[in-house]
């Protein structure tokens, strides 16, 4: 039976609390800002004046802005973010900008000042962190009826993303990240806070499973920085349909194994239909066509994306439990993830692996 929105069952003594290194801004609540103070606050350190609406979001506030100049996005940030980690994510955005100028992402509007964020000096958003991005159209993957040159596409364009992050580094993008599917041991005092039952039996069992067996292996793979989310959420579509006109949201970016990036995409082109893998190994014969993966990457994959699946399932019912305000948009995609880990599970992984071999054969 397929689960639904509802899987998260409350108890009256909060779960146990996690590591105090894990990533604090998304285990932790933070006010709702309001579109007038950040319409204050943009106008204050940016200068732009105009209408703001709000736009989906996990951790901090996002707010589209229709400014005479044209449209941007307006980002205020978690208020436990730290500045460093906010500003190493813009300055990826510049980085991709300048070593691949024709990749759809973002742009950084500075601040009056110059600089590529500020912090609010006044007001109620006193010490809060602000970018300004430029707005790109394009429609939501999510809304898209996908057809096999499409999801080539896709794969591709992930593939060209991390040739121009190679040559990107910096401390701040070494970091504990509970959506990192190098650091899955690090889901395990999330799992030991669910309720007993069914779910959290096979949760758990999964988890010390791929912890033992894939985490091993996947330390011994090649390592850069990666996008770490190309999701339907984060990835817009051309008026055509044939390519794509925007990456958005760099705030998982993060140094890992590269195949992780492989899988996370792969994860999100897992099918409804009869054929459940079928979508997904369009993208990764896409991707490897541009940046061929060794043997040991695509032997990974099945349990990459098996791990994916099981690490968005314990970190949505989680947050959830932390933000029952934003509960519908955590938990958005978990029953998918529940019918899809379900239907995976069925499947004998050699099976998905031999798919996966012909996918890639040149």
């Amino acid at each position: 039976m397929t689960p639904d929105a509802d899987s998260v069952d409350s108890r009256g003594d909060d779960p146990p609390v996690p590591p105090r290194d894990l990533d604090v801004t998304r285990l932790t609540p933070s006010p709702p800002v309001a579109a007038a103070e950040a319409a204050h606050a943009v106008r204050a350190c940016f200068g732009l004046a105009g209408e703001l609406s709000r736009l989906p979001g996990e951790a901090g506030d996002n707010f589209l802005l229709q400014a005479p100049s044209g449209r941007y996005v307006v980002k205020v940030a978690h208020q436990r973010a730290d500045p460093q980690v906010v500003g190493v994510q813009v300055r990826v955005l510049r980085h991709i900008e300048s070593a691949a100028p024709g990749l759809p992402v973002p742009r950084v509007t500075p601040a009056a000042g110059g600089q590529p964020w500020a912090v609010v000096e006044g007001g109620p958003l006193r010490g809060r962190l602000v970018h300004v991005l430029s707005y790109l159209d394009g429609q939501l993957l999510r809304l898209v009826a996908t057809d096999q040159a499409l999801r080539r596409t896709l794969g591709a364009t992930l593939a060209e993303l991390g040739r121009a992050l190679r040559g990107f580094d910096d401390p701040l993008v070494h970091r504990p990240l509970l959506w990192d599917l190098a650091q899955l041991p690090r889901l395990s005092p999330l799992v030991a806070g669910r309720p007993p039952g069914p779910r959290t039996s096979l949760i758990a069992g999964q988890l010390g499973r791929l912890t033992a067996e894939v985490s091993p292996r996947l330390a011994a793979q090649r390592t850069q920085l990666v996008h770490n989310d190309f999701s339907p959420d984060n990835t817009l579509i051309s008026a055509d349909g044939r390519r794509v006109s925007g990456i958005i949201d760099f705030g998982d970016v993060t140094v890992t194994a590269l195949v992780n990036d492989v899988a996370i995409a792969a994860t999100q082109q897992l099918s409804d239909e009869p054929d459940l893998f079928g979508p997904a190994l369009d993208l990764i014969g896409g991707y490897h066509a541009v940046t061929p993966l060794t043997a040991a990457e695509l032997g990974l994959l099945p349990e990459l994306i098996l791990a994916r699946l099981v690490a968005r399932i314990i970190i949505s019912e989680w947050r959830a439990e932390r933000f029952p305000d934003n509960r519908s948009y955590v938990l958005r995609n978990t029953p998918r993830a529940w019918e899809h880990l379900h239907r995976l599970l069925s499947i004998p992984g050699e099976q998905t692996a031999a798919r996966i071999q012909e996918a890639t054969r040149a």
